[in-house]
Order: structure tokens, then C-alpha cells, then sequence
């Protein structure tokens, strides 16, 4: 009888504590996320600190803000018109629309434009896809499920596989764990993106995703590690070699799963996923030149296409360019030292294969630099105990830098004094290309997510970047094509890296 009463006891203390923990689901385990709480957490346009300088005064911060939100837009247009997999994506509507908006707008400033037709060879395209998880049969949909870049498709009758916990995915976490034929779930942290998670092969940290596709995982879920309720689209998933789906999935749904798991049920999983090989698809490069007083070049790449809104990656790359082709335009020819030239490509994320192909036939000798125009403005984002933090303040960024000396001087002490703060350390190669003197800042937090929005794209960030951007072009003026590719007449005559 006391044993009786004891397991009654016990049943009763389990569920009790499975109560506590589903409420906790509901409210305190889940935080202040975002989009959720975008109301809470997103600050106004004038909470930004503005940094105060006279020079470029001309340079509009809400000006390049509108043009983020019409970018922006265009992306959405994919989504309101049922594409499972949105954005502005190589060979579609919103591609050509996008490419439209800038042709417009530099001719209107008085550049002759050039669109440069090409094809991209390959191209992965999710068409649809289904994701839940059931207990005792009773079934939950994911409803933030995203294939990862390149992943694996489905058969047309899916997946169907019991999940397994299986924490970081470290080494450690598959001791003893047979992941084979099973749904393995990871829990991944942004590190610090939404493309670089600490599941995936390009973080370098537990390649978490590889070993349980290694291990005969039937399918592999990463719970993305932000507070909210977002969607993630990394690129590049090491499955896809292996036949294997990978998805990811926001926390919200991602602790209500592990809370299944954890209440000692079976829990099966379920995935459909229908993906398309596109191949040589039709797209476009868009070249843009304004003449200066010498054919010396100063030039801006752009790339046009991105995931979800793409406002930061990259509505504010572009943003920046059309704000300093402004700029140049309201000058005589007779005030512009070199001549201006952008140039927009659609397929970074998709092979860069129009890129490639351009830079490798385009003449280099006389370009005095070359700028990158990616993510130059973000909210300042914090992870705060359970929730997410915004600040009214710009985030750091990313950078690299290529040329001698004197040109590395001029462009780290005008980002400094322009507001522009950037990492300790600079990355490793350049974004576009070698083949000239150049840097880049990069922002890296939002993108490639459902958070890359306007509201995250401050206006203040947009103006200090590229006051930055103009104060090193004019700053760069004295010192000629050779002084800035190398810091003497005896040093050696190709480009290096500063250190």
C-alpha cells in the first residue's frame, strides 16, 4: 500500500513539474524575441545617436533609408505571391524589378548604364515543403521550418523518423547515441550570424550537422538560437552530399519540441521537401559609369539579390552606392578627381558566377580602388539572459582592407572618426576582388534571416557609412593609382594585405 501511494505520488510531482514546465514554454523560457516583440525591442529612427560632422552634410540618412524600404518591398512582392522560398533570387521578377529600380535612378543622376546578360549555371530552388511532429498522434506543424542552402530534398511521400535530443551536437552528445534512421535534433547558436551557426561546417566549432549525417541521421533539425520566432536560411548544408534534409527551426518552436522530447514520449517527426535544380537561369550585371576629369577609376560593387527582405543584405549596400553616385553627380566634372563607376551583380548568393566572369575580363589597371557596398547598417542586437536586447546604436563591423600603408591609414581613421566602429581583427580576403586596392565593412547579425528588415537598417548607420565611404574617396584623391596600391617605388608591385 505505501508502495502504491509513493508511485502515486511521484506520477503526481511528474506532472505537476511537466505543468510548470509547459507554462514556462508559454512565458518565462521563451523571453523577449524578435519579430515577436518587435514593438518592445525595435527603437525609432530618432533614438539613434547622430554623430556630428559638417562634412558631406549633403548625405541623407533617411533619404537611403526610403530606398531600403523599396528594395525591401520588391522582395516582398515574392512572398505575396506564394513563393515558399523568397526574396530577390537570380532569373526572377524580383531580380528584374530590382535591376529596373537602379537603371532608373542612376540614369536619372546622369550615368550611362549597361546591363551585362549572363547565365547562372546551377541554381538549388525549394519549391514547397510541410514540417510537424507528432505525440500520442497528436500532430504539431513547424511552421518556421526552412530548408537549409542545398539540402537534400524528400521523396514525394517525406520523412518520417522518431526524434532524437542530441544537444550542441558535439562529440560528447553522440556518445552512446544510435542517431541511425532517427530525426536528430541540435540546438545551434548564431556565431554570430544568421549564415554562421554553431551547428553548421563554416563555424568551425562542433560540425554538428556532418556527424549526424555521418551517423545515418534520417533528417537533421537545428534550432536556431534566438529568442523569437524568425525563419533562418544558412547557406551551404554539408547533408546534402549525404542525401540527408536539414532544417532549421526558430526557439519558440524549438523548446516547445524539446519539451515534448523531454516529458519521456515517443516523438515523431515528419518532413515533405520538394526541391528544384535550376539550371542556366537569365539574369543581368548592371554597370553604371560617370565621368570624372581623368579615366582613373574609383569603383562600387553591390550585390542585388537576397533572402527574405534582404534590407540590410543588401538594401543597404545599395542604398549607400545610389547616396555617393548622388553625391558625384552634384559635382562639376571638373571637381571629380576620378571617375565613378558601380557596378551591381545578382547572384552572391548563388555562385557569384556573373561576378567571376566579369572581374576576370575587366581591365583593372587604372582603378584607383575598390569599394564593397555590403550591410553597412545594423541595429546593435544583445542576447540578455532568456530574451533579446536591441540598442540604439550601430552595430560594429566585419572589415578588410587591401593597399599600402598610407591608403590602410586613410580608411581606418575615417571610419573611426566617422562612427564607424569595426572589428579588432580584419578578415582574411576581400570581398569582390584583389585585382585593386579596396575595403569593406560588413554587418553580419540579421542576415539571411526574416529579421533583416528596414526597421533594423538605421538611418544614422546608412549616413555614417558612407559619409566614411566619401571622406576616404577624397582623402585618396592625393595619392595616385600606384601610391595606393603599394607603399614605395621599391616595393614589390603587387597588392598586399595589411595586416
Amino acid at each position: 500500500m505505501k508502495q502504491l501511494i509513493w508511485q502515486r505520488l511521484k506520477t503526481i510531482s511528474r506532472l505537476m513539474s511537466l505543468l510548470v514546465l509547459s507554462h514556462s514554454v508559454q512565458a518565462a523560457d521563451l523571453g523577449t524575441g524578435l519579430p515577436r516583440d518587435g514593438a518592445a525591442l525595435i527603437p525609432a529612427e530618432g533614438d539613434y545617436p547622430v554623430w556630428r560632422s559638417d562634412k558631406f552634410a549633403a548625405v541623407d540618412g533617411a533619404r537611403m533609408k526610403n530606398v531600403v524600404n523599396d528594395i525591401s518591398a520588391i522582395a516582398l512582392q515574392s512572398k505575396a505571391n506564394g513563393a515558399a522560398y523568397w526574396g530577390r533570387l537570380p532569373g526572377t521578377e524580383e531580380d528584374r524589378q530590382t535591376r529596373a529600380y537602379l537603371k532608373t535612378a542612376l540614369e536619372t543622376l546622369g550615368f550611362e548604364v549597361t546591363e551585362q546578360p549572363f547565365t547562372v549555371p546551377r541554381d538549388w530552388r525549394p519549391l514547397s515543403w510541410r514540417a510537424g511532429y507528432s505525440v500520442k498522434g497528436k500532430r504539431t506543424t513547424l511552421t518556421s521550418a526552412f530548408p537549409t542552402g542545398e539540402t537534400a530534398g524528400t521523396a514525394a511521400q517525406g520523412i518520417q523518423a522518431e526524434a532524437i535530443w542530441l544537444g550542441l551536437g558535439a562529440e560528447p552528445d553522440f556518445i552512446d547515441r544510435d542517431v541511425k534512421g532517427k530525426a536528430v535534433i541540435i540546438y545551434s547558436s548564431l556565431v554570430p550570424g544568421g549564415r554562421s551557426h554553431s551547428a553548421s561546417g563554416r563555424s568551425k566549432l562542433f560540425y554538428s550537422n556532418r556527424r549526424a549525417t555521418e551517423a545515418g541521421a534520417a533528417l537533421v533539425i537545428n534550432i536556431m538560437g534566438v529568442p523569437g520566432d524568425a525563419q533562418f536560411n544558412p547557406l551551404g548544408a554539408p547533408s546534402s552530399s549525404f542525401g540527408v534534409p536539414l532544417i532549421t527551426i526558430n526557439q519558440d518552436e524549438g523548446f516547445a519540441l524539446r519539451d515534448a522530447l523531454g516529458a519521456g514520449e515517443k516523438v515523431v517527426v515528419d518532413l515533405t521537401l520538394d526541391v528544384a535544380e535550376l539550371t542556366d537561369i537569365p539574369t543581368a550585371n548592371l554597370l553604371a559609369r560617370l565621368p570624372g576629369r581623368s579615366d582613373e577609376e574609383i569603383f562600387l560593387a553591390a550585390h542585388t539579390d537576397g533572402f527574405f527582405q534582404g534590407a540590410m543584405d543588401n538594401g543597404s549596400g545599395i542604398a549607400t552606392g545610389l547616396e555617393i553616385a548622388r553625391y558625384f553627380a552634384g559635382m562639376p566634372v571638373s571637381e571629380r578627381d576620378r571617375s565613378l563607376v558601380l557596378f551591381f551583380f545578382p547572384d552572391h548568393h548563388h555562385g557569384e558566377y556573373g561576378l567571376r566572369l566579369f572581374e576576370q575580363a575587366y581591365d583593372w589597371q587604372k582603378v584607383a580602388m575598390a569599394i564593397t557596398l555590403e550591410h553597412t547598417s545594423q541595429t546593435q542586437l544583445y542576447w540578455y539572459n532568456n530574451g533579446l536586447m536591441t540598442a540604439n546604436g550601430v552595430g560594429a563591423f566585419r572589415w578588410h582592407f587591401q593597399g599600402s600603408d598610407r591608403f590602410k591609414t586613410i580608411v581606418r581613421e575615417t571610419l573611426r572618426d566617422n562612427g564607424v566602429s569595426t572589428y579588432t581583427q580584419m578578415d582574411s580576403k576581400a570581398k569582390f576582388t584583389n585585382q585593386a586596392p579596396g575595403f569593406h565593412i560588413i554587418d553580419h547579425v540579421i542576415y539571411h534571416t526574416t529579421l533583416d528588415t528596414p526597421e533594423l537598417v538605421p538611418a544614422e548607420g546608412l549616413r555614417r557609412s558612407a559619409k566614411a565611404f566619401l571622406e576616404i574617396i577624397e582623402a585618396a584623391s592625393a595619392l595616385s593609382v600606384e601610391e595606393l596600391r603599394v607603399d614605395s617605388p621599391t616595393s614589390s608591385p603587387t597588392l598586399k594585405s595589411a595586416q
